[in-house]
C-alpha cells in the first residue's frame, strides 16, 4: 500500500514533505530523518519494512530535497538550526502525528545527528532517539594517518567549493547532493573539530548532548567505509554512558542496506525498543 503523502508548511513558508505509513498504535511512532542528500524516496524498502513490525512510520523529506523543494539555494540558504528550530517542529505538530502519542525519533547519517541535537535540547520529546550510521564526520572517523589527512582534506574542498560557489555541488561531485552554502559550513564544523556549533545558534550543543536524559540507540552498520566504527565512538562518547551501541551485519555499505537488506537493521533497533517504547 502506498503511504499518505502530508504537505507540511515550515514557519518560514517551505512547504515540507511527509510520508505515513500504517496508524497509530499501542507502540510508539517512528519519526524518521534521512541522510544528507538523500531523497526520502530512498528508504521506501526500509520504511514498509518497519511498518510490516506493526509500527506507525512516519518519514520526513528534508528541506531543500525534490519533494520539499527551495527555489534557490543560494538566496535561501539554511543549515542545521533552520531544519532544528523551524522545520522539525512543524513535522511534530504535524497531520500525520496528531493522532500519535509518544514516539522514537531515529535518523540515518545526519538525520540522526539532527534526531540527537533536537531531543537533547528540547526541540522535541521522543520516547528514545535511535541513530544509524551516524558519528563523527572528522578525521577522528578513521585509524591510519593517511585516511585521516584524506578526510581532512576532503573536508578542506567541500568547504572551499560551497564557499565559493555559494553552494555545494554534491549531485556532480558524488557526494551530499545539491546542499545550501550554511548546511555545508554547519557539516563542515563538526567535521574540522569533532563537535557541533551551528551557524546563526548560540545553543552550547555539545553540552546538551552530554546531559541527553533519554534512552538511546547509536547502530553502526558493519563494513560502512563512510562512518566506521570509530565515528560512531567518537559521537558515543560525547554522549551519556547510558547510550546504547548496536552492531548490525547488513549490506556493508553506508546507504545500500536501506534498500538490500533492511530487515536486520528494523530487527535489531525493535529488539533494543522492546519495553522502552
Amino acid at each position: 500500500m502506498d503511504p499518505l503523502v502530508h504537505p507540511v508548511p515550515s514557519a518560514d513558508g517551505v512547504t515540507l514533505t511527509v510520508e505515513e505509513r500504517g496508524t497509530p498504535g499501542a507502540t510508539a511512532s517512528i519519526v524518521f530523518l534521512p541522510a544528507l542528500g538523500v531523497p526520502l524516496a530512498y528508504y521506501d524498502k526500509f520504511l514498509t519494512a518497519w511498518a510490516a513490525h506493526g509500527r506507525h512510520v512516519v518519514g520526513v523529506e528534508l528541506r531543500g530535497m525534490p519533494r520539499s523543494p527551495v527555489a534557490d539555494l543560494r538566496k535561501a540558504s539554511f543549515g542545521y538550526a533552520h531544519l532544528l528550530r523551524e522545520d522539525l517542529p512543524a513535522v511534530f505538530a504535524s497531520e500525520a502525528l496528531q493522532r500519535a502519542g509518544s514516539y522514537v525519533l531515529t535518523g540515518h547519517s545526519l538525520g540522526g545527528q539532527l534526531a540527537l541535537l533536537s531531543a537533547a535540547t528540547g526541540g522535541s520529546r521522543p520516547a528514545a532517539v535511535v541513530t544509524i550510521g551516524t558519528g563523527t564526520s572528522s578525521k577522528a572517523a578513521h585509524a591510519t594517518p593517511l585516511a585521516r589527512v584524506r578526510r581532512a582534506a576532503g573536508v578542506r574542498f567541500v568547504g572551499a567549493v560551497a564557499g565559493s560557489l555559494g553552494y555545494w555541488p554534491g549531485h556532480r561531485l558524488g557526494f551530499a547532493g545539491r546542499q545550501p552554502r550554511l548546511l555545508m559550513a554547519d557539516w563542515g564544523y563538526e567535521a574540522r573539530h569533532g563537535r557541533y556549533r551551528l551557524h546563526g545558534d548560540r545553543t552550547d550543543y555539545e553540552a546538551a548532548l552530554a546531559a541527553l536524559d533519554l534512552p538511546a540507540l547509536l547502530v553502526t552498520i558493519a563494513g560502512d567505509a563512510m562512518i566506521t566504527a570509530p565515528a560512531v565512538e567518537h559521537l558515543a562518547r560525547r554522549l551519556p554512558a547510558h547510550v546504547d551501541r548496536a552492531t548490525v551485519t547488513a549490506t556493508p555499505d553506508h546507504f545500500r542496506w536501506a534498500r538490500r537488506t533492511p530487515e536486520p537493521v528494523v530487527a535489531a533497533v525493535e529488539s533494543w525498543l522492546a519495553g522502552k517504547a
